[in-house]
């Protein structure tokens, strides 16, 4: 590392030891009253306090780009713009992802907008942040953008929608340096199995995926729920691309307050690299065993077509999260889908994940994530396994800023060669939020 790069890595690490330091002490505001998970995880207590709660449809949340945690998609919730800013310094082991990789001082600067918009009938969220990241090392700077749209619309007492978009463009590697890309389970922020997922020397990755869906109504207990999506990606070091529509229509009924069961069929088409067809049935329960506890799971067989050349057999979803305390939450995730996502075109994935967060102090909280992903072995494509981990201590300082401190392992394996990668930050993060009537 050159004399430079030492000093400059070393200005930004003082810097974040004298804030947290000096702020600590300060009370922590009620940062982003919407958001849960990395954030204050006390925030959740503050949901459905109005005598009428129980009347209101179950909430749903949406991932903040800027790894804060979950954002409400709450009717109650006025239009209003969200921007802000995350900057980080550290140590990473492998920057070049190689077997033997130089390690490296890095920095990273990701500006973060958005804009939630309400009307009495819909709900739209959009969001962007760009990841900047540069090495004290002989390594060129790398970029990676996101974005991503959220619409819930109810048309009438009956039949609702839930379109989604999400797209990135960029260098692949940079994705284990950037925000936390949190998934919402029930009211808990979770690290998803896409943290898993990452491929050596992929050079720059497009990925994009949509979605559709239609939940309708058709009696007090009987819902018929319809989805259909797409996701495409492309590796420009890797030459390979791919496509996945997936069509998913589901009848559910509610055998009690809490409890639903469902039955479902779903199909997927794959194009591009990979040409089949992908067809499977399955049943399943929706549980929310207390205020604060829902479990899901889903499953059933999943049959190939010849041209895929091998079969997936059974396909499933589970998930479980609860509050344990008043100040921890847990979460637990696992599926074996078809799908395309990061790990270029494969039949399907088995993915699982797990975390625990827990409010230490009055300011501080602690996470733990861990979460891994594989790939079938393909003709054009070798098989891929990867295990993700993560610890972070976060605590409030005041007006919408947020420090931490983590580490994030990475250990995987493509076409059997291995590859793992260590890093250790001190981040920064400032969010703030300007109600606006934009209606």
């Amino acid at each position: 590392m050159s004399q430079r790069g030492r000093s400059r890595l070393v200005v930004m690490l003082s810097v974040g030891l004298f804030a947290g330091t000096v702020l600590a002490q300060v009370p922590a505001d009620n940062y982003r009253n919407a958001t849960v998970g990395s954030g204050d995880l006390s925030a959740t207590d503050s949901d459905n306090t109005t005598s009428d709660a129980a009347e209101e449809p179950q909430p749903q949340y949406a991932a903040a780009l800027d790894g804060t945690g979950l954002i409400s998609l709450s009717s109650r919730i006025p239009s209003h713009f969200l921007w802000g800013a995350t900057v980080a310094g550290g140590w990473d082991s492998n920057p070049a992802n190689l077997g033997n990789g130089v390690a490296s001082g890095m920095y990273t600067l990701n500006p973060y907008v958005g804009a939630q918009i309400s009307t009495p009938k819909t709900q739209s969220l959009f969001q962007y942040q760009s990841t900047n990241t540069g090495f004290t090392s002989n390594y060129a700077r790398q970029s990676m953008n996101v974005a991503s749209a959220r619409i819930l619309g109810n048309l009438n007492e009956r039949l609702s929608l839930d379109l989604k978009a999400m797209g990135s463009y960029g260098q692949d590697s940079i994705r284990f340096l950037g925000s936390q890309q949190t998934v919402a389970v029930g009211e808990v922020a979770g690290i998803g199995p896409g943290s898993a997922s990452y491929l050596p020397n992929a050079g720059t990755v497009t990925y994009a995926v949509q979605s559709i869906g239609a939940v309708y109504r058709k009696s007090e207990r009987d819902t018929v729920e319809l989805s259909f999506s797409n996701s495409f990606n492309h590796y420009s070091s890797l030459g390979e691309s791919n496509s996945v529509a997936t069509f998913n229509l589901a009848y559910a009924r509610d055998l009690s307050p809490t409890l639903a069961a469902l039955a479902y069929g779903q199909g997927s088409a794959y194009y591009g690299s990979l040409r089949c067809k992908s067809y499977g049935s399955g049943a399943g329960l929706r549980w929310q065993a207390s205020e604060r506890t829902a479990v899901a799971l889903s499953g059933g067989p999943q049959l190939n077509t010849s041209e895929c050349g091998t079969q997936q057999g059974f396909a499933y979803n589970a998930s479980f999260s609860t509050q344990l305390t008043g100040k921890s939450h847990l979460y637990l995730l696992s599926a074996r889908q078809p799908t395309a996502s990061y790990l270029g075109p494969g039949l399907w994935q088995d993915s699982a994940s797990a975390g625990y967060q827990r409010q230490v102090t009055a300011i501080g909280t602690i996470s733990l994530d861990i979460g891994y992903v594989a790939s079938k072995t393909l003709t054009t494509v070798n098989s891929y396994r990867g295990t993700y981990v993560d610890f972070i201590y976060g605590y409030h300082l005041s007006h919408g800023l947020r420090a931490s401190y983590s580490y994030r392992g990475y250990f995987g394996n493509y076409g059997g060669t291995g590859l793992s990668r260590n890093v250790a930050m001190f981040s920064m993060v400032w969010t703030s939020e300007v109600n606006h009537d934009v209606r």
